[in-house]
């Protein structure tokens, strides 16, 4: 397991990259002097970029392998990390959120392929579990970084301090990271067309998406809701976004039960409680933020394991780095993108609590596609 452990961590990191926005928000609408519904647009524009490397992210594992293709992902992002801490345009922090997402989106398919073949298949499901701690440990980290940058004296500290880890642990995963030397397939028209034509393929993609939404959307949206509608401070609501994250370090049970479990009945599962959670968030009285708040971090932690057992199932080995590609693609833009971007939209037109709620009813009708 120590080739999916260093992943997990280049994972991690990679993740805080992106993610380390959502909790920076206030701070840095101050700076720059933007609306919820503009600074909704940085989130945006992260899981647009996202999309658009997924089939690159094919391309470059395919001839080059998955290594360097990881390794593009890694020194990409510490690049425009870099380069957002230094912006003081709000036009080009656009285009650098944007190339931030691309980087990011560089890593997922080849470190999600590269697992499958370095684990045994009655294992993918604790691997991915493990794999997939990274995300959840980084939205707990996330928060008290911003927070910690803002105290320093700039959100802009964050973007630094990431530049700066991405950078060593390219080096390091240079010197000793894992590679194979199997090679996905080339992408084709005629390989496209034979996974989009499964209805399987479009079934797990709106999942992904769905998962991606509850998730990171949520997530990125909840510290400006809490500061601006609920009363809160900014390292007040930091603080609970980043406690919150901790009881989804049981991810990998959820991982283990996957292994022995129908991976629907664990989706439908935490499909009913995220949904359920997020409307008692928007809805709900004061008293019902905090209990809200960790069932909703926990229970969409646990969508991906299952999800992504599914996905590497549904594929061959040949074309299972396009199929993630593809599958994984629209789900920064839906799910990580449209999604916050609408509930920001709602608190400059409604308020934040109506666009929460809209969002958890979205997720409740996610069930009745894992019935099908």
């Amino acid at each position: 397991m120590a080739p999916v452990t260093l992943l997990t961590v280049i994972f991690f990191v990679n993740f805080v990259a992106r993610q380390i926005a959502g909790p920076s928000l206030p701070a840095l609408e101050k700076e720059l002097g933007l609306s919820h519904s503009h600074s909704g647009l940085f989130i945006l524009l992260t899981g647009t970029g996202f999309c658009l490397s997924q089939l690159g992210a094919s391309l470059v594992a395919a001839r080059w392998g998955y290594k360097p293709c990881i390794l593009l992902s890694i020194w990409g992002a510490a690049a425009a990390t870099l380069l957002i801490s230094l912006s003081h345009s709000v036009w080009l922090l656009y285009l650098l959120f944007l190339m931030m997402g691309m980087a990011g989106g560089l890593y997922v398919p080849s470190g999600i392929a590269l697992i499958t073949l370095l684990v045994q298949p009655r294992d993918w499901g604790k691997a991915m579990g493990i794999h997939e701690l990274a995300p959840n440990f980084a939205l707990i980290t996330v928060p008290f970084a911003a927070t910690l940058a803002v105290a320093m004296g700039s959100w802009r500290w964050g973007y630094q301090g990431c530049a700066t880890v991405l950078a060593l642990l390219g080096t390091l995963y240079l010197l000793r990271g894992s590679d194979v030397q199997a090679r996905p397939s080339l992408p084709s028209l005629a390989l496209i067309r034979e996974v989009a034509s499964q209805p399987s393929f479009w079934q797990l993609s709106i999942l992904i998406s769905l998962a991606v939404g509850v998730e990171t959307g949520v997530y990125s949206m909840t510290p400006l809701y809490l500061v601006s509608e609920r009363g809160f401070s900014l390292a007040q609501a930091n603080e609970l976004l980043g406690l919150s994250r901790i009881p989804a370090g049981f991810l990998v049970l959820s991982g283990w039960l996957t292994d022995r479990l129908n991976p629907p009945i664990a989706i439908a599962l935490a499909l009913a409680a995220t949904g359920c959670a997020i409307i008692a968030l928007g809805l709900g009285p004061d008293s019902a933020l905090i209990p809200a708040i960790y069932i909703q971090a926990s229970a969409s932690a646990c969508l991906f394991p299952p999800i992504l057992s599914m996905a590497s199932a549904n594929s061959s080995r040949e074309s299972r780095a396009l199929t993630l590609s593809l599958s994984i693609a629209v789900a920064p833009v839906v799910g990580g993108g449209i999604l916050p971007a609408a509930i920001a939209v709602a608190g400059d037109v409604f308020s934040f609590g109506a666009g929460m709620a809209a969002a958890g009813f979205l997720t409740l009708m996610g069930i009745f596609l894992v019935r099908r």
